[in-house]
């Protein structure tokens, strides 16, 4: 099966897909020369546009996809950015009415606050690998099962401080130790530290990509 991953970023949502069985295809406005698998660089609202022209008329009765993932930018709804009165834009609702259109299944991913409808939770206390918490949402048109949300027993390592082995490590912009971060978040190709601060776990596309393929072949 092949999954177009939207503002895939350096791809750490690319690589679980791949790792659940996807052939994956990457969209970003950006240059993302650690990305681990064939890359376009285009606007991705713009890509997926171009693929409604063709495809959605009739033209083409065959998509070349059969998933899409998309993460639009997360700033517009981040504590952070909140706080400082952000003017980032909200694309989460013009990207799914779009992803609607397509008439494909898809997954949109987002942080915290973001306005997914009935989205899954998943933090990196559920995944044995992981040792970051690193809460995110997954909406998707097809129904996922409820995952089951561990808690935060394990010390989380403080802003700007390698952490110690054991402790979960808060994986941000300044993160201190990028290979330390790139194992807590169970990366193993390079990326830098700015990728690795934006970066999905893959373990959560993984289990998402999982849930994807079992739910297309129960209804082939």
């Amino acid at each position: 099966m092949r999954l177009l991953d939207l503002f895939c970023g350096a791809g750490g949502a690319a690589m679980g897909y791949h790792r659940a069985g996807f052939e994956v295809v990457g969209v970003d406005i950006n240059p993302q020369p650690h990305y681990p698998f064939e890359f376009h660089r285009a606007d991705a609202m713009e890509y997926l546009d171009n693929l409604l022209e063709l495809f959605g008329d009739g033209t083409e009765t065959v998509w070349p996809w059969d998933v899409i993932h998309a993460s639009p930018p997360c700033q517009a709804y981040s504590l952070a950015q909140r706080l400082q009165d952000n003017e980032h834009p909200d694309l989460v609702a013009t990207v799914r009415q779009m992803l609607k259109s397509t008439g494909l299944p898809y997954v949109i991913e987002n942080v915290v606050g973001a306005p997914l409808l009935d989205p899954v939770l998943l933090c990196g206390s559920s995944f044995p690998e992981l040792s970051v918490y690193r809460h995110r949402l997954f909406e998707s048109s097809v129904m996922m099962p409820l995952f089951p949300h561990l808690g935060h027993g394990v010390k989380l390592t403080k802003l700007g401080h390698p952490p110690v082995d054991g402790e979960f490590m808060h994986v941000v912009g300044h993160v201190s130790g990028v290979v330390k971060a790139r194992a807590a978040m169970g990366i193993d190709w390079y990326v830098t530290q700015s990728e690795v601060a934006e970066a999905i776990p893959p373990a959560y596309t993984e289990w998402i990509g999982r849930q994807l393929i079992a739910a297309m072949e129960r209804a082939a």
